[in-house]
């Protein structure tokens, strides 16, 4: 082992950060091709019924067209199984052209291909479809009427007798919360790029998933696995929206197969809001029983989300329910409501992130229901295991994070009455909320190469959204081997190589670090053994671990509001919060992602919704204009604090995930500190000033 001062846990640069700064980083978009064909959708403006005629002569005839392709001239698409684990995903089953069925506003009905992108788009408005209009459903209740509810039996969590504890609980409290559609937006759009080379499929994609994307994509155009390939170097954000094969994708593949030119496919903004998932609008009824010091006795989740007609998605917003609290008697439900709308998909800590915000609401309501502190109460009710599981967890510093959070934002000097605390002529509004997020690894396969002339090379089959996972590998191998963090070359974000876990779910830096640990040391020893090059290659899996011990990270949140009646604005002054994730492996890249998740989740608080128009099931603020996002302009004062301590059984380094855990919980601490600040309790997001003002 070398003597060098350790590289792990320093705050790095990001290793790819010159790349991305000088324009050297090319994202999917932005890759060559000879003979390059540009395409275009042909979206349908109904969200019901089937289309009557289709006619693309008018658009055939147009400058620039090579071709129109629609249902009557694509070959059958196969539809992919539900298997994550062989690689086998996609974001909608229901393949692009399988029929003349319209299921949602917004879904493709015919794609123009042209020499160039005004070309196709121009094109595409000559393109003629009538169609035959049906009743759509567009919100949870039009859902029900129309389609009934879905109880999903397997995502269902039943402990002790909660409805009769409930029932004489000294101190109850029973809401209801709802959140609206969000939708994702990174900054990348979803790109692809398709080109036929010999007999093989490469794609350029903007992908989450370089492991699964060729394999579900071979499966859709009926093509042996190890035909397709697909290069994810550089990815824009994803934030969930790209994890899974989305329609554009396979009918980029499409075209350039029938055509035998390379196909760019760019999904214009306004169709990410229907045509690449979306956080799904829920409706949560929250019971909480207590005793009157504040120990829970009984938690009743109960959620509804919505789903599309074409592929069932299930928001799971009791996710985190049954196990951030100590309490013998809880149960958690979800039932799926399909409508007329775009498939759902994950987003950003999917269902804890929805389902903390109706969970902390409810706590807060408890808290000023009994005349206790929030934290307090939450301290309360730290839980000693998993419950759910009947586990011991693998680590838990919750309180701490509760401790060290309350101290930093100085909330001993909170008030309790509504209204209490002023600035000048501000309200100030002081909320608390806990997170929590599971700590998940997967299987990863790692090869690092010790060359002679003093450099490393790192490869795994992943890929870095933006999150630091080209830096984290680098600096395992940096500090295993003494090489400078400069001399280490990484090589991910490309399905030929070993296979890497797909980002989502904060895994895949708790995945790849025991895999490149192993690695490395088995080239050092062939090194050791007169080898040059050495090379080590190593394979990783959870293992007995999982049967043991229960995995999790949690945190804390003390949000200020500031609320000034005299204008009616209202603001996120300040955030603090602390998160255990583990053992830290660069506290710069770490600090980034919950930085960006807090502002993610004050935009779910005070900005984000889609709306949708009840005459045509459109969207009607598919734009950035209308629909709000959190700017530079909303970030308030923000104090991260990671613990960083090592979980002693996740695996080598002990480091846990972080991505997601920042968005949950933030949400219901700034409506608990808006209520501190005004009396409203705002139980259905966003928060906005009309409602405050109702």
């Amino acid at each position: 082992m070398p003597a060098n001062p350790p590289i792990i846990g320093q705050p790095l640069n990001r290793y790819e950060g010159r790349a991305k700064v000088t324009g050297r980083a090319n994202y999917a978009a932005d890759n060559p091709a000879s003979g390059l064909l540009h395409a275009w959708p042909v979206a349908s403006p109904i969200a019901a019924g089937e289309i009557a005629r289709l006619d693309p002569s008018a658009a055939e005839r147009a400058p620039g067209v090579v071709a129109v392709l629609h249902h009557r001239n694509v070959p059958a698409l196969r539809r992919p199984p539900d298997d994550m684990a062989h690689g086998l995903k996609a974001g909608e089953m229901r393949p692009p052209f399988e029929d003349e069925k319209i299921y949602y506003a917004g879904q493709f009905v015919a794609v123009v291909l042209a020499e160039t992108l005004e070309q196709a788009r121009w094109a595409a408005k000559r393109v003629k479809v009538d169609y035959r209009a049906a009743p759509h459903a567009l919100t949870l209740d039009q859902g029900i009427a129309a389609h009934g509810a879905k109880t999903q039996a397997d995502e269902k969590n039943h402990r002790g007798d909660p409805d009769a504890v409930f029932a004489a609980a000294p101190a109850q409290v029973d809401a209801t919360y709802t959140t609206p559609v969000e939708v994702h937006h990174a900054m990348e759009l979803h790109a692809t790029l398709a080109e036929w080379q010999d007999d093989g499929l490469v794609v350029h994609d903007s992908t989450q998933w370089t492991y699964g994307q060729p394999r579900t994509l071979a499966h859709v155009l009926g093509l042996p696995p190890e035909k397709v390939r697909v290069l994810a170097p550089f990815i824009g954000g994803g934030f969930g929206a790209k994890l899974f094969l989305w329609p554009h994708t396979v009918l980029a593949a499409v075209a350039a197969r029938q055509l035998r030119r390379p196909v760019k496919f760019v999904l214009p903004r306004s169709l990410q809001f229907t045509c690449a998932g979306h956080r799904p609008a829920t409706r949560q009824r929250v019971r909480l029983g207590a005793e009157r010091d504040g120990r829970l006795l009984a938690i009743l989740h109960g959620s509804h989300s919505h789903t599309s007609l074409v592929t069932d998605y299930v928001e799971s917003c009791g996710e985190a329910t049954s196990v951030l609290y100590g309490c013998a008697n809880v149960s958690v439900t979800h039932d799926l409501v399909p409508v007329n709308v775009g498939t759902p998909t994950s987003m950003r800590a999917p269902g804890a992130c929805p389902g903390t915000f109706a969970l902390e609401s409810a706590m807060d309501e408890l808290a000023l229901k009994l005349a206790l502190d929030p934290a307090e109460l939450r301290r309360r009710n730290v839980p000693v295991r998993d419950e759910d599981r009947q586990l011991p967890w693998s680590s838990i510093h919750f309180r701490d994070c509760i401790d060290l959070a309350t101290q930093r934002f100085g909330w001993a000097r909170r008030t309790a009455d509504v209204g209490s605390m002023r600035s000048g002529r501000e309200i100030l509004g002081w909320g608390f909320a806990s997170a929590t997020w599971p700590a998940i690894r997967q299987v990863a396969e790692v090869r690092v190469e010790l060359r002679a002339d003093g450099t490393a090379r790192v490869v795994c089959g992943t890929q870095d959204i933006g999150t630091g996972t080209y830096t984290v590998l680098a600096q395992v191998v940096s500090e295993l081997t003494g090489l400078p963090f400069a001399k280490i070359e990484v090589a991910i974000g490309d399905s030929a190589l070993p296979r890497g876990p797909i980002s989502g779910g904060s895994m895949v830096t708790a995945t790849v670090v025991p895999a490149v640990a192993q690695a490395t040391r088995a080239a050092l020893a062939q090194r050791q053994a007169g080898r040059s090059p050495a090379i080590g290659e190593a394979r990783t899996a959870p293992g007995d671990e999982l049967r043991r011990f229960s995995f999790r990270s949690f945190g804390a949140h003390c949000v200020e509001v500031r609320w000034d009646p005299e204008i009616s604005r209202l603001r996120v002054a300040r955030i603090t919060t602390v998160v255990d994730a583990g053992r830290i492996i660069n506290h710069k890249t770490a600090r980034n992602q919950i930085e960006g998740a807090l502002l993610m989740g004050l935009g779910m608080a005070l900005l984000e919704e889609s709306i949708y128009d009840p005459r045509s099931g459109r969207v009607a603020n598919d734009n950035l204009a209308d629909y709000h996002v959190a700017v530079h302009a909303d970030a308030p004062q923000l104090d991260v604090t990671l613990l960083d301590r090592p979980d002693p059984h996740i695996g080598e380094f002990g480091a846990k995930g972080l991505g997601e855990i920042g968005i949950t919980g933030i949400a219901a601490a700034i409506g608990n500190a808006v209520f501190h600040a005004t009396g409203r309790r705002i139980r259905d997001l966003p928060i906005t000033i009309e409602k405050l003002l109702a």
